[in-house]
């Protein structure tokens, strides 16, 4: 019996680990995008804002799924996958803003333009 607790446990963390990624996916763009605007403060705040709603709904589904269970596993699979990605989020961010990057054209006269207009 407690081998059959162990893997269940074991599956259950794996499970939370894989859904903690989606819902960061799903709030939010990916910390490579979020480097490449860093250095634009509105787009770091708002970048920053879809991070913390999803550290909350990840923290809830954790705490939820941990009652459900009866098991630690989801909450501690969840919690490791929030703080891991809050910190690539915010490392993104400066490192995009220490390297002035706002957006995907930074300087030409595309930068002001619509590119696709071109032909």
């Amino acid at each position: 019996m407690a081998n059959a607790t162990k893997s269940a446990d074991a599956g259950i963390f794996l499970m939370a680990l894989a859904e903690a990624f989606n819902v960061y996916g799903a709030l939010n763009s990916s910390p490579w995008t979020a480097e490449n605007f860093g250095a634009d403060p509105e787009k770091a705040r708002s970048c920053r804002r879809y991070v913390l709603q999803a550290d909350v709904v990840n923290i809830a589904l954790g705490i939820g799924t941990s009652i459900i269970a009866e098991s630690p596993a989801p909450f501690l699979g969840i919690l490791i996958i929030s703080v891991y990605m809050h910190a690539q989020y915010e490392r993104a961010l400066r490192k995009g803003k220490t390297a002035g990057s706002k957006g995907w054209m930074n300087a030409g006269p595309a930068a002001d333009t619509n590119s696709w207009s071109r032909s």
